[in-house]
């Protein structure tokens, strides 16, 4: 493949990338674990590894603050990952380069979290002077860190008077979402990455928020050992520490709801403790602790039948099924034809490895309640991939659905859409209890508008302008929907 490093168009870089750029040394590449809004890729050159992560055009971070960030702490040897540039790549996505600093942290123990509670505590007591020019971005909190909050009653019961009851400050540098995920490891080393949600912010927010996540998804053992080891070093008032933990559960039962935290009977057992047990959120009845999934034919959407355990469809001729490992050359036929995505907001994948990763990212995307992608299978031929359906932003709030497909190139133009979307409809009418599906198509794309209006779908509007989507640039969409009352009419 091109080098990824010579393509970029870099707007700051260190000598030390001016260096690589003027090697002739062979450069590899391999796929790491995705991010949700970002590509990230090792760099392999001379014997030296780097990473480079490359961010989708939906999601707009503000790159340039991070690098010159990442500078200031490295120069000050808070162990976050070296920099070496940033800049856009031909497609005009944002990508940072950084030095590569081990995988992930597999087993945390209570050694890791004294050294966590370390870097963390080294980050808040930064004075901001020492970060020179920077401009570090301040934001409401309310706003930042629970928007649609209002929409959900019962957070905003406990929300509002635990706002008005403290002052929040923005006096230091916070990481914004510091926890193990966000933490490599290597030779006992530990580094912190994902920068995104760095900002001014109040350290008591940046420490509970840690605490909570640790307490939820790992122990309370490992939090407490987290927690002894910050507050050796820190002061912090216990009725504090309680009114910030409680915003803490509360952003994390919204992010929930938004389909942005993962989730199972475990977690929510001990989410469920760790809420009873804060007297701020005492007598407030969290809907996910007092009522199981709602089940088929109730008013709202049976999520359960689609995340309890994999849904595999079948009709006469389909069968809709997980994609596993082994369908690795399927999944590569169709992600490496750039006429697939001719019309879509999706990039070809030319290297056979990133997309062997992706297979384990649609596992954990599924695991994440967030979205379902199915394989489409002949019944008479179940081993050979015919193309890719998928269900996706499951809103519970107005029993919404949307739906996108595509097929390899050899299926096109045989009906294989048109059936695998008329057998998902099924599905997300009968057995989830969908009110609306929609999809939205570039008005380009006339084969995937067939298969809609074939499927009874109505065309509801031209969306000018409406989306920034991955190599298109700003687009205009159509909108198609299809609501129950007129499912199979």
């Amino acid at each position: 493949m091109a080098n990824p490093i010579s393509e970029v168009t870099w707007m700051e870089h260190s000598d030390k990338l001016e260096a690589l750029l003027k090697q002739e040394a062979k450069i590899t590449t391999h796929s790491l674990d995705q991010g949700f809004e970002a590509e990230v890729m090792k760099i392999t050159a001379d014997g030296e590894s780097y990473v480079l992560k490359i961010w989708n055009q939906s999601a707009r971070p503000d790159i340039r603050f991070q690098y010159r960030l990442l500078e200031a702490l490295s120069a000050r040897g808070i162990s976050v990952s070296r920099p070496l540039g940033w800049g856009l790549n031909p497609g005009g996505e944002q990508v940072l380069l950084t030095g590569y600093d081990g995988g992930a942290l597999r087993r945390p123990d209570e050694r890791a979290m004294t050294a966590l509670a370390g870097i963390l505590s080294e980050i808040h007591n930064l004075s901001i002077e020492e970060l020179g020019e920077i401009q570090i971005p301040t934001f409401t909190f309310r706003d930042y860190f629970f928007p649609g909050a209002g929409e959900h009653a019962d957070i905003t019961q406990a929300l509002l008077p635990l706002l008005s009851s403290i002052t929040v400050r923005q006096e230091c540098l916070i990481h914004g979402d510091f926890h193990p995920e966000n933490v490599l490891e290597d030779r006992g080393r530990y580094t912190v990455i994902d920068w995104t949600n760095g900002q001014l912010g109040d350290p008591r927010y940046d420490l509970s928020w840690s605490v909570v996540l640790l307490r939820v998804y790992l122990s309370d053992r490992l939090a407490e050992e987290f927690l002894r080891a910050y507050l050796a070093g820190n002061e912090l008032l216990q009725e504090e520490l309680e009114a910030f933990e409680a915003l803490a559960c509360l952003r994390w039962l919204l992010l929930i709801r938004s389909s942005g935290a993962p989730q199972g009977p475990e977690v929510l057992k001990r989410a469920s403790r760790l809420i009873a047990g804060n007297k701020y959120l005492q007598g407030i009845a969290f809907k996910e602790f007092r009522t199981k999934h709602k089940n088929k034919g109730s008013d709202g959407m049976n999520l359960e039948a689609v995340f309890g355990q994999f849904p595999v469809l079948e009709s006469d001729g389909l069968l809709l099924a997980k994609i596993e490992p082994h369908h690795l050359d399927g999944v590569f036929e169709i992600y490496n034809n750039g006429k697939v995505f001719e019309w879509c907001g999706i990039l070809p994948k030319h290297n056979k490895e990133t997309v062997k990763h992706m297979i384990g990212h649609f596992e954990r995307d599924y695991n994440k309640r967030s979205r379902v992608k199915w394989g489409i299978f002949a019944k008479a031929e179940p081993g050979r991939l015919l193309g890719i359906i998928e269900a996706m932003d499951f809103e519970a709030k107005v029993n919404k659905v949307t739906i996108g497909y595509y097929l390899a190139e050899a299926c096109w133009g045989k009906g294989t859409a048109t059936a695998a979307v008329q057998l998902l409809l099924e599905f997300l009418f009968r057995e989830i209890n969908v009110n609306r599906v929609q999809a939205e198509v570039m008005p380009p794309n006339r084969a995937s508008k067939q298969v809609l209006l074939k499927n009874g779908f109505r065309k509801e509007g031209l969306l000018r302008q409406a989306s920034l989507w991955t190599g298109k640039g700003v687009v205009d969409l159509e909108i198609y929907g299809l609501l129950r009352e007129e499912y199979g009419k």
